[in-house]
């Protein structure tokens, strides 16, 4: 069973195909077009008023089980906003939100985007260069970059502005991700911008010596 856009009726029609729950939504070559300004292509509204359990709005799991000697691919989602008019304020490939309403409470953790490296359990050393957020840059040549850009950019966009960049493991532990390291000279720097243009650089040093 899938389902297909039908032209004719203007709807999402479900329909017996080859390939179980298959989508067939327009096409790179043929797209659904639509010039009413503030359009929802796809909505869903959902709301679960279970007490206990897990609720997910969408779910979906791709299972790579194939052998591909190292030239597959696979993305579980795959979200892409091309922008071939001008003058947009805002353009993104995914946005995610997590809001907490008035009296409403998360007492556990609580993101807007959540993104794990995960390996099950087996006496390995994992192969690849693994990473539980990749951040890519895919800018063609002859481009000139504005003077405000970077791999990540940081915004408070709310009346209550946040007071921390990141929240690291608790206190320092010798040899792992943050742990104290004294006495050495600045080797190297790490450049950063901030959104009025001014460039800050963050000390960085090779030597390991004295990190604990």
């Amino acid at each position: 069973m899938g389902i297909r856009w039908e032209r004719r009726t203007g709807r999402l029609a479900v329909r017996h195909y080859g390939v179980l729950g298959g989508v067939d939504y327009g096409s790179s070559a043929s797209e659904i077009e639509e010039s009413e300004a503030n359009t929802k292509f796809v909505a869903l509204y959902h709301k679960s008023s279970a007490t206990s359990g897990d609720s997910r709005s969408i779910y979906c799991r791709l299972n790579l089980a194939g052998v591909t000697a190292g030239a597959g691919y696979g993305d579980a989602v795959r979200a892409w906003a091309k922008v071939s008019g001008t003058g947009y304020a805002y353009a993104c490939g995914v946005h995610a939100t997590m809001s907490v309403d008035a009296d409403a409470t998360v007492t556990g953790s609580g993101a807007g985007l959540r993104a794990t490296l995960g390996a099950a359990a087996d006496t390995r050393t994992l192969a690849g260069a693994l990473a539980a957020i990749q951040a890519d840059s895919d800018v063609g040549a002859n481009n000139t970059l504005p003077s405000i850009h970077g791999f990540i950019r940081f915004t408070n966009s709310g009346s209550v502005a946040l007071g921390n960049l990141m929240v690291l493991p608790s206190a320092p532990v010798n040899g792992s991700i943050f742990a104290a390291h004294v006495t050495d000279a600045m080797s190297h720097s790490i450049k950063v911008i901030d959104s009025a243009g001014t460039a800050y650089y963050l000390m960085a040093t090779t030597t390991v010596t004295n990190r604990s």
